[in-house]
């Protein structure tokens, strides 16, 4: 029986060198995958990264732009983007794309991965034939043609439920308070490049050659807000450094963004002249004979927007939308 000892020492020894050639394959450093820190096989946790979800979504509303942009999900600073998400409940979707930091240029290096893509499709049969809303209308019997349903089931003025389409159905674009600071600044952009990458955007969306093509969206565009110089110099004496912003700057940012806005036939908003008036009905009021007074009651540091400035802007967006688009001003019931 002395010769079964070795042989099972042999045995072991042999199964030993399995499970470590096993897991040096297949062990911890792949199997500890999934998203939730849980044991996962590489192959398994393939398959569900792979996987697609649907989810029921209303038509999407986007507000795409930079930090102004990024911080108006903030309910406590008013956002605009938190008041246009409450405006719109049981509408619409509205998705925040806002960057903090960025210019239109930056921005256009991701907005690849930002806006939808879509199928194009000229041909009236190919769109029924793929459209959601196609399926939907025909079952009941309300039209044949895809454009005639989306007339035919807008507006949505009364509550509505998820679902029926995930149309992009308004994009309002906020950039150029980044792109007009001091040349030596690293977010400094160039104001033909600033005009050209905001008629990019634009084009992206209404070009049929596009993957981006979105035939139903309405586009606003959206000029930077005023920038309080005063407070803009004491932060920068603070820190010891030189003022990046000068409202006089952003000011013609804002006109070109008004002049590409005009060209394309798109709506926009004139924030900067907007602010400009309500601080300058704000003085009126106040003792001071200081020209830069006023500012630092719509804004936090000097560009980004208080509970104040937010209200401004929401303001002029719900003015510019029921101008424009009257059918997009929701009924709530």
């Amino acid at each position: 029986m002395n010769w079964v000892w070795p042989t099972l020492g042999n045995l072991m020894l042999l199964c030993m060198t399995i499970m470590i050639a096993y897991t040096t394959c297949n062990g911890p450093s792949s199997m500890f995958t999934g998203l939730d820190g849980r044991f996962m096989r590489r192959d398994v946790a393939t398959t569900a990264v792979n996987m697609t979800y649907s989810y029921p979504t209303y038509d999407i509303l986007m507000v795409l732009g930079d930090s102004n942009t990024q911080f108006a999900n903030d309910p406590a600073k008013n956002g605009f983007v938190a008041q246009l998400a409450e405006f719109y409940q049981r509408q619409m979707d509205v998705l925040n794309r806002g960057f903090r930091g960025y210019n239109t240029s930056r921005a256009r290096e991701i907005i690849g991965s930002v806006l939808p893509k879509t199928s194009v499709a000229q041909d009236s049969t190919t769109t029924d034939d793929i459209s959601p809303l196609f399926k939907f209308a025909k079952k009941l019997k309300l039209t044949t043609r895809a454009d005639e349903i989306t007339k035919a089931l807008w507006p949505y003025q009364k509550q509505n439920y998820p679902g029926i389409s995930n149309i992009l159905q308004l994009i309002i674009i906020l950039f150029g308070t980044n792109d007009s600071r001091v040349e030596w600044s690293e977010a400094y952009n160039p104001i033909d490049q600033y005009a050209e990458d905001l008629q990019y955007f634009i084009t992206l969306l209404q070009d049929p050659d596009s993957e981006h093509y979105s035939p139903d969206a309405r586009i606003m565009i959206i000029t930077p807000p005023v920038v309080g110089d005063r407070k803009i110099q004491e932060l920068a004496k603070s820190r010891n450094t030189e003022p990046e912003w000068y409202n006089n700057r952003t000011q013609t940012y804002a006109a070109k963004a008004i002049e590409v806005a005009q060209a394309a036939n798109v709506a926009y908003v004139d924030l900067h002249t907007g602010m400009e008036d309500v601080v300058a009905e704000y003085r009126k009021n106040i003792s001071s004979t200081d020209v830069l007074d006023g500012y630092d009651n719509y804004l936090i540091d000097g560009i980004h927007l208080n509970v104040n400035g937010s209200a401004i802007l929401f303001g002029l967006i719900h003015d510019t939308i029921a101008k424009n688009w009257p059918e997009m001003i929701p009924l709530k019931s």
